[in-house]
């Protein structure tokens, strides 16, 4: 049994995992229309393993069993969210982080689903009913230009990722140090990356959005990564991803306080009917999964 204290510590993490995971999305605008995807991903991911480096040698030397035993998870982990930023990056160049943001959040009914599919849950008339109104949120939010609806898709495709990851983080993180996990994840990102791009450290534009990327290496890679594999330590994953679900309002908030960003009244539907759809899946997870904490 959980001690008080140790309950409100997971979800306030992650409460704050969401907000900080809000701001990156306009900034990752920012960025990929100065560099490209792939290029984003590595120089983000390899700042981040530049600054776990000192960490990664302390433990190397204190306690290198215990890091090694965690290099196969964080693999996992690392090719699961390359998959998921990467397509999240190359999407955000094409499309509003507004909708980047909600899109991203399709990754709850996805959990939702796998866990049907898993019969882990049994099936039921409200897995269609929020299947059905992602769908069509998925169409409104996407009926501008071909450009847009191709990067939405590309988001989408990145919502499967990170379903997964979420799955992956939920198991891994209650037998492993969050910081290993981390240091491995992101060092795969980074490697991964590189086989799809070919990055220049000469690049006037990498120059100007250095700065962006510093935070997000640092903040939003680092210190997100962290919070979120120990807030996950002390909840289950369908406590979670409930929280979770304020990723996109953030996302939203901060596209409009940075880039200006509106959404119209059709994607104003299409938002809503996506939140609709998250919520109904979370509503229905948090009541039917086992081992809620």
């Amino acid at each position: 049994m959980l001690k008080p204290s140790i309950k409100v510590l997971g979800p306030s993490l992650l409460i704050i995992v969401s907000i900080l995971w809000g701001t990156s999305f306009p900034l990752i605008k920012i960025v990929v229309s100065r560099i490209n995807a792939g290029e984003y991903v590595v120089f983000r991911f390899t700042l981040s393993v530049i600054l776990l480096l000192p960490y990664f040698a302390h433990s190397l030397l204190k306690n290198r069993s215990k890091l090694l035993e965690a290099a196969g998870p964080g693999i996992i982990l690392g090719l699961l969210y390359f998959g998921g930023i990467f397509l999240q990056g190359l999407g955000t160049g094409y499309t509003s982080a507004s909708n980047s943001g909600f899109i991203t959040s399709l990754y709850i009914p996805i959990v939702y689903a796998i866990d049907v599919l898993r019969r882990r849950f049994n099936y039921n008339h409200k897995f269609t009913l929020a299947l059905i109104l992602s769908v069509v949120g998925m169409y409104l939010m996407s009926g501008g230009s071909y450009e847009s609806r191709i990067g939405d898709l590309m988001v989408l495709a990145g919502a499967f990722f990170w379903a997964l990851q979420v799955l992956a983080v939920d198991r891994f993180s209650k037998k492993y140090f969050s910081l290993d996990l981390v240091f491995f994840q992101y060092a795969v990102t980074a490697i991964t990356g590189l086989a799809f791009s070919h990055a220049s450290l000469v690049s006037e534009s990498l120059v100007e959005v250095l700065p962006v990327l510093l935070y997000l290496a640092a903040v939003c890679s680092i210190l997100v990564g962290v919070l979120q594999v120990l807030g996950q330590k002390y909840t289950s994953a369908s406590q979670a991803v409930l929280i979770y679900a304020l990723e996109p309002v953030s996302a939203a908030s901060f596209s409009f306080l940075m880039l200006g960003e509106r959404l119209g009244a059709i994607e104003s539907i299409g938002a809503s009917l996506i939140l609709i759809s998250v919520i109904i899946s979370l509503v229905e997870m948090t009541r039917r999964r086992k081992g809620t904490v």
